[in-house]
């Protein structure tokens, strides 16, 4: 029989409910350590745990919106469905209470019930892939990790869009794929226990310096690109108000023209002429071929990619020098 469920008095949502959260592996926790998440990875989630980097705030999230509000919705559905109240509690695992999950819905046989309101495409992705959808297999993982800490062996997974229509997924734990769950989520916790932090996914994760040469290395050169960057920025401001001081000037001397199309006296040359407009080929291909999905075989066209890099002033510091701690926020959301 497997251990009883520890119910925790909390509010979800509280910051007491992010403290807890926070001093464990949690169901969302374990779609991460499972390497199924895009939008954050082991090494994110362990710095997390320790402290290195701070979680991100997840409030503004259109997705993390949309679902609050459409909690309760969802739930009052499941509960006319099965015909039994669900309680949005928290619970931790019996064996080992570091595993936790916060449910949206748990019925009187503590079955655990997850509720998930994505954008229009990615129901429209689950309505046509069904299981083998990405999405499924990421929110089938926290169901999984759900069923451990409640000790049962199915839940349910629903899908609700904002018009009504839902996908409902019954989601069954083997007990193979329990222990696989409990197993991976201590390995990782000894890892913050221990703060041995995961590998680093080169396109993934941050670039971090080592400790002397490198490190200082790096911070001459990104100083240096500062102060660059900085001096830019105000030129650019400059430039800027120039440009739009010249505006009005440039459609006074159009209209001393009148219906000439061009003058070169006093040191400026003027030139008017007609642009001729671009084609909107999406458009074409709808009216040449309605209906079709032309997508693939636009793909044959496209030009060979190239990598480009990007760089950026961050408003935060990368390194703390004192204990050579990262603090920087993670760019990063929760679905």
């Amino acid at each position: 029989m497997p251990a009883k469920m520890i119910v925790v008095n909390l509010s979800q949502g509280t910051d007491e409910w992010l403290k807890w959260r926070s001093g464990g592996i949690t169901a969302t926790d374990i779609i991460i350590i499972l390497g199924l998440s895009p939008h954050k990875t082991r090494w994110q989630l362990w710095a997390e745990k320790v402290g290195r980097i701070n979680a991100p705030d997840i409030s503004k999230n259109p997705n993390v919106i949309r679902g609050n509000r459409l909690e309760d919705d969802i739930r009052l559905l499941a509960e006319d469905r099965y015909g039994d109240i669900l309680l949005p509690i928290c619970g931790e695992f019996g064996e080992w209470p570091i595993l936790r999950a916060s449910f949206d819905g748990l019925d009187t046989a503590l079955k655990p019930y997850e509720f998930k309101a994505p954008a229009d495409s990615t129901y429209e992705t689950l309505e046509q892939e069904g299981v083998n959808a990405s999405t499924y297999k990421m929110y089938e993982a926290q169901v999984h990790a759900q069923c451990v800490v409640a000790g049962k062996r199915e839940g349910q997974l629903i899908f609700y869009k904002e018009d009504g229509k839902d996908l409902d997924f019954t989601v069954t734990l083997t007990n193979e794929y329990a222990e696989h769950i409990i197993n991976e989520a201590k390995i990782f916790w000894q890892m913050v226990v221990k703060k041995k932090p995961p590998a680093l996914d080169p396109e993934r994760d941050w670039f971090i310096p080592e400790k002397g040469e490198t490190c200082f290395i790096w911070e001459t050169k990104v100083g240096a690109w500062c102060m660059n960057n900085h001096r830019i920025n105000t030129l650019k401001a400059e430039l800027i108000a120039l440009q739009q001081a010249q505006e009005p000037l440039q459609k006074e001397i159009i209209q001393l023209m009148g219906p000439y199309y061009q003058a070169d006296i006093g040191g400026v040359k003027v030139s008017r002429f007609t642009k001729q407009g671009g084609i909107d080929y999406k458009e074409f291909l709808k009216d040449k071929f309605p209906g079709q999905d032309l997508s693939d075989e636009l793909e044959s066209y496209r030009k060979l990619s190239r990598e480009e890099t990007r760089f950026t002033r961050s408003s935060d510091e990368l390194v703390n020098r004192e204990e050579g701690e990262v603090i920087t926020s993670v760019k990063a959301a929760y679905f």
